[in-house]
């Protein structure tokens, strides 16, 4: 008989007992321990480094591969990696402090008449010449025909005490016209809702007062099914290959949309009992694990979802809680990886009922593109949010503190900015795009992506060529001296990150010239550019235009307007018009399937190149 083998975890300080062969992985998701996997787990990416203290495995190929020879003799590992195979004592990595997270938007006006509503009913009590049911009386009140009750169980078994406890008089929540709900007394004034906007790698909600439109509090907080993967891919692999694992990530994201409920209400002072609805948008992949769907099919050509329709169902259903009889509104998406975040994007820009031809970019982990106007909108989806969130990248990181978000170059070399202003740790992705424009300035990259030698840099950068090393795979500029970081090291910018770089621009400028092509229109026919989500909200215009990533519009033309797929949620939550767009809009947008486009790969070769350029 095999016996078992003991791992203490720090800082939990949990020992755990398991057997021989058992993966850290695996054992740190047994006891709910946060072990962030931005590659799915594939060994790529190297941020998750753990220290053994006592009981090392020997390290892999793969480990070998992304760990120098000081940290393995130091005990580090690859967490994903880690086979248990003796007893153990491993310091996990420290979670960090929260990254900065998007929550406002640009919203537009728009007319105040929300799906739920109250009314308050005084009603006439039964007697002997009045022997209605307490149903009939309620729709005789509401003025509502017909001899069908589409009233939930839940709302009849409570109906009987309510009234009669009340003496009834009672209020009555509405959805759609329907009852849903009956409080006794006249509770009118309180009737709110939610509006949640489930990022792959962030959660916004909003509380909103629905009888007035105002936004009462903000909550947000890290999705927490990074834990599995920083891309839909990666939580797709983990529910096919955990028996448990859609039900894990469905309840993951329930788990932490409660948590942002007590925060809301707590914030508001306002009952969770009186929110009676919540309204979501997400991407396809989101949506689907939210729902407990199955979402394999995204992940096989040719990328047909289960569900495309908006949806309405019971909050208890999904464990989420609010009032036991609300329910749960998700906004429709377009196609499989173009979903009702990007529904949300259009909804809140108003393009869709405007003359304007208007660009929409959002980049997220995904980059979902939308071009038109009243008359016409097309749509695609290109994978661009690893490099500039940081999963693929050397000395990536979200935008928390200490992040480099911005850079110029001065007299001395490469200038920076941090999130918070706080001692370097590492770069997020709108620093990135802006020390890349800087090695194009300043010829540290040439046109193909090169980081060249220090004797190749112009003579007017002859300052920043003692910044160029030699490094394993290839040259290395030494961004942040390690002196001046907080972390073990400098902060270096490789060849491999450059070449996500060019990846992910790439792949979005390609998406967005498709786009024009299918609309037939060129450069100058672009109204106006808007660029959604949190990497939109924080790159530098000039950035990311000379880099290619965006055609070369005039800058006046580019404006950020942070959440709109929130801002969207927001909308649908307070307009039923809102409701009736959002559907029109997901059966109208044109998808176009860059795969099988025929030009798409071209323009992508060509959106590789490191500069301004011209129209590809």
């Amino acid at each position: 008989m095999v016996k078992d083998i003991f791992v203490r975890l720090y800082p939990a300080d949990k020992i755990v007992q398991v057997e021989p062969g058992t993966s850290l992985r695996s054992l740190v998701d047994s006891v709910s321990i946060d072990l962030r996997l931005p590659c799915g787990g594939k060994g790529r990416c190297g941020k998750c480094k753990v220290v053994f203290e006592e009981g090392a495995p020997s390290p892999t190929p793969t480990e070998l591969d992304a760990l120098t020879d000081t940290e393995l003799k130091q005990g580090y590992r690859l967490g994903c990696m880690s086979i248990l195979s003796e007893d153990a004592v491993v310091h996990m990595p420290s979670n960090g402090r929260a990254a900065r997270i998007l929550t406002s938007g640009i919203a537009r006006d728009i007319p105040l008449e929300p799906c739920i509503t109250k009314k308050h009913l005084d009603l006439q009590k039964p007697s002997v010449s009045d022997l209605r049911s307490d149903v009939r009386r309620i729709f005789d009140a509401l003025s509502i025909d017909g001899n069908h009750s589409s009233m939930n169980l839940y709302t009849l078994r409570q109906l009987n005490n309510e009234l009669r406890q009340s003496e009834f008089n009672v209020t009555a929540v509405l959805a759609d016209n329907i009852p849903i709900a009956f409080e006794q007394g006249d509770t009118t004034a309180e009737c709110y809702g939610v509006a949640l906007d489930i990022g792959t790698t962030t959660l916004a909600a909003y509380l909103l007062d629905l009888k007035t439109g105002k936004q009462l509090s903000i909550a947000a907080a890290i999705n927490p099914q990074t834990r599995v993967g920083d891309d839909v891919i990666s939580r797709i692999s983990y529910c096919t290959q955990n028996a448990d694992g859609l039900d894990r990530l469905k309840t993951s994201i329930a788990d932490e949309f409660n948590a942002l409920l007590k925060s809301l209400t707590q914030s508001a002072e306002v009952s969770a009992d009186r929110i009676y609805e919540l309204v979501v948008v997400g991407n396809t992949c989101m949506t689907h694990l939210f729902l407990g769907i199955d979402p394999s099919s995204l992940a096989q050509a040719p990328y047909v979802p289960t569900i495309s329709q908006s949806l309405a169902v019971s909050a208890e259903e999904l464990g989420i809680k609010i009032n036991p009889c609300g329910r749960v509104y998700i906004l429709p998406n377009i196609a499989g990886y173009v979903g009702a975040d990007t529904v949300g994007v259009i909804l809140s820009t108003g393009m869709y009922e405007d003359d304007r031809i208007t660009l929409a970019v959002d980049i997220g982990t995904n980059g979902e593109i939308v071009l038109g106007s009243r008359k016409r909108m097309v749509t695609c989806s290109t994978a661009a949010g690893p490099a500039f969130e940081g999963a693929h990248i050397k000395h990536g990181m979200r935008a928390a503190p200490g992040a480099v978000d911005s850079a110029w170059i001065d007299e001395n070399g490469i200038a920076f900015s941090t999130v918070g202003g706080e001692k370097p740790s590492g770069i997020c992705g709108s620093g990135l795009l802006d020390v890349i424009m800087c090695f194009t300035k300043a010829g540290i990259i040439d046109a193909g992506g090169r980081i060249v030698d220090s004797a190749e840099i112009p003579e007017d950068f002859a300052h920043l060529r003692g910044r160029v090393q030699a490094g394993e795979h290839g040259n290395e500029f030494v961004l942040v001296p390690e002196e001046e970081t907080s972390i073990d090291g400098p902060i270096v910018i490789v060849q491999r990150d450059v070449r996500e770089v060019q990846l992910a621009k790439g792949a979005i400028a390609a998406g967005i010239y498709t786009l024009m092509d299918r609309l037939g229109i060129g450069i100058e026919n672009i109204d106006r550019v808007v660029l959604a989500g949190a990497f939109g909200n924080y790159i530098r215009k000039e950035s990311a235009i000379g880099c290619g990533m965006l055609p070369p519009v005039p800058v006046t033309k580019v404006h950020s307007i942070g959440n709109a797929a929130g801002e969207g949620a927001k909308l649908s939550l307070v307009s039923a018009s809102a409701r009736k767009d959002v559907d029109r809009i997901a059966s109208t947008v044109e998808y176009v399937e860059l795969t099988t486009d025929f030009g798409f790969q071209e323009r992508f070769a060509d959106a590789l190149m490191f500069s301004s350029g011209s129209e590809m």
